[in-house]
């Protein structure tokens, strides 16, 4: 293993513990309908409980203003990264390990 790909797998490895460290599950955002973006763990909807949606904490606010497209962009992408980066993750390894067996042949 070259010290490039020794960097690359260390900087994976430093990427999947941050992962793997963060709160778990599905990520979704709520907003105040005046400009503040609650990043909610797990949020979801359960029938009979008065609530409009229950959730496992929150993960982050984003403070932008009423209309503001790039505070929805952002939450949008902060809720989205939970599982946008395990399965980057897991696609780089994928094709890690693809590339590994055609060099071996």
């Amino acid at each position: 293993m070259t010290d490039t790909e020794k960097t690359h797998a260390a900087r994976i490895g430093e990427i999947r513990a941050r992962e793997a460290d963060a709160t778990p599950g599905h990520w979704g955002t709520y907003y105040d309908g005046v400009g503040t973006y609650a990043i909610e763990a797990q949020p979801r909807f359960v029938p009979g409980t008065g609530a409009a949606s229950v959730n496992e904490g929150i993960v982050a606010t984003l403070v932008g203003e009423h209309g503001d497209a790039q505070t929805y962009a952002d939450a949008s992408f902060i809720a989205s990264a939970r599982e946008d980066v395990k399965y980057l993750l897991d696609r780089v390894a994928g094709l890690e390990a693809a590339l590994a067996a055609t060099k071996e042949n």
